[in-house]
């Protein structure tokens, strides 16, 4: 009996393969997925921006985008930076400009998830055209990149715009592997104008092709790549800012780009104590576990993480780097050599390769397992609660309407994100001490809230705010432990 109920299933799995082993299928499928996977992280992203629970990198996205559509002459951020000099990002100013009729918050909220979804049908074409998998294992590598806890960590941590790359990125691979040369081509420099470093990801998939018999298209990639990195940090980045504020996260190796570059040479000790600490360990589990490790089985294919992954993973930075943009070249390498281990460890038949249903399903287990477990949607966090505003959340929004557009701001890192559409704003640190010194330091405006001040006494809490008012401040709003100061004299 049992063995004749495995026989119906297994003909009755063989039929529908054979139905969606089809060209309609190819075309249908891979957007279906992507449009119910946009849908679900437009959803998640926006539930967490209105619940004024956005970080603070949201705030400098926002920034940025302002003033490259609405700022004027005046592109500069953190008291004179060049809002381009830390990672050049040239594809700020169309969505600036585009941001200047819609709601910024919410058009690039959109923009990141429909960056982040889409990125499911150059994904299936690999597996499908390049990799010749079955429709079950395409499948089955959509739905571990819908679970994919970077995936959902760039999605919920702000605005990076290098989550654009993704699906670039893994276009550029399929269009290489295609011979498509002029589509590799429009797809690596819209990566490069995303931001400078992301030239290493370019020079990585030419590595990759280079080592898969595509030399010629391969060494083009290799070329720009490192050509672009290099005139935009050697030359560009100095010329925005003379400070050189894009090697701040190598401050361990030099104080400019050829000296981090001879640092990280000449001390390799270093850099493999940086490349072993806890978060990257932490890390590559999260990114690799998913994916049950398949992608070391196959080098040629995951050689190109490494010029960008020992940049990403060497620089200094929060300890979460999951809630990062510097995952996601990772992610397109990750997933691009997991197709081609599923590949390699197939049968060939006819005309597909057919990898085992467990391993499949192995697979599918784990990228759910890992999704509860570390994912910034998990069930565990509820994220169905998400959206609504208590009455500290009420008071946050109307403390942000409180300073003029024209207003120098310094506010707690929960009220950032809805004051950043100027020209002057900076993070209030509350630090281990009240210090309304630095707080007011050339600001009309203080916003301070005090679901920010762990460990301060209420004797802390009062010397700040006293503080604030031998600097000249007024307290001009206060409701649910949220309060705003204004410079005495300021409009």
């Amino acid at each position: 009996m049992t063995a004749t109920l495995r026989r119906r299933a297994d003909n009755a799995l063989l039929r529908w393969q054979a139905r969606l082993d089809s060209p309609w299928a190819d075309r249908v499928l891979p957007w279906a997925a992507a449009t119910a996977l946009f849908v679900v992280l437009a959803l998640l992203a926006l539930a967490r921006q209105r619940s004024v629970d956005a970080p603070a990198q949201l705030a400098t996205a926002l920034q940025s985008t302002w003033l490259l559509g609405d700022g004027g002459t005046d592109l500069t951020v953190d008291g004179g930076v060049h809002v381009l000099a830390r990672h050049l990002s040239l594809a700020l100013a169309p969505l600036g400009l585009v941001t200047r009729v819609l709601s910024r918050t919410t058009t690039l909220l959109v923009v990141q998830a429909a960056g982040l979804a889409v990125a499911v049908v150059p994904l299936w074409r690999l597996a499908r055209r390049v990799a010749t998998l079955r429709v079950g294992a395409a499948a089955t590598l959509v739905l571990a990149y819908a679970c994919y806890p970077a995936v959902h960590g760039v999605n919920l941590s702000g605005f990076h715009v290098e989550a654009l790359a993704l699906p670039l990125l893994l276009l550029g691979a399929w269009a290489g592997f295609e011979g498509r040369n002029v589509l590799l081509g429009a797809a690596m420099a819209g990566v490069l104008l995303l931001r400078a470093d992301l030239g290493l990801a370019v020079a990585g998939l030419g590595l990759v092709l280079a080592l898969n018999d595509r030399r010629r298209s391969g060494v083009a990639c290799i070329g720009a790549g490192l050509t672009w990195t290099a005139v935009a940090t050697l030359v560009v980045q100095p010329l925005l800012d003379a400070g050189n504020v894009h090697v701040s996260p190598y401050a361990a190796f030099g104080d400019s780009p050829l000296s981090v570059l001879v640092g990280m040479v000449g001390d390799p000790g270093e850099v493999a104590g940086q490349l072993v600490a806890d978060r990257n360990m932490d890390l590559l589990v999260v990114l690799l576990g998913p994916l049950l490790f398949l992608p070391v089985l196959v080098p040629r294919f995951l050689a190109g993480i490494v010029p960008i992954g020992l940049a990403s993973l060497v620089a200094a930075g929060p300890d979460d780097l999951l809630l990062t943009g510097r995952t996601v070249p990772l992610t397109a390498f990750l997933f691009l050599a997991t197709t081609f281990a599923l590949h390699r460890l197939g049968r060939l038949g006819v005309e597909r390769v057919t990898v085992d249903r467990r391993l499949l399903i192995a697979l599918a287990l784990a990228s759910v397992v890992f999704f509860i477990q570390a994912g910034t949607a998990s069930p565990l966090r509820r994220p169905w609660d998400w959206g609504g505003r208590d009455l500290a959340d009420q008071a946050r929004v109307a403390a942000a309407e409180v300073p003029d557009p024209e207003d120098t701001v310094r506010a707690a890192v929960t009220v950032l994100p809805l004051v950043a559409e100027r020209a002057g704003v900076w993070r209030w640190d509350p630090g281990d001490r009240p210090d309304p010194r630095a707080a007011g330091r050339e600001v009309d405006v203080v916003i301070v809230d005090e679901a920010v001040l762990d460990g301060w006494s209420v004797l802390d809490r009062r010397l700040l705010a006293d503080g604030l008012v031998a600097e000249g401040f007024d307290p001009v709003f206060s409701e649910e432990g949220v309060t705003v100061y204004r410079r005495s004299g300021s409009p």
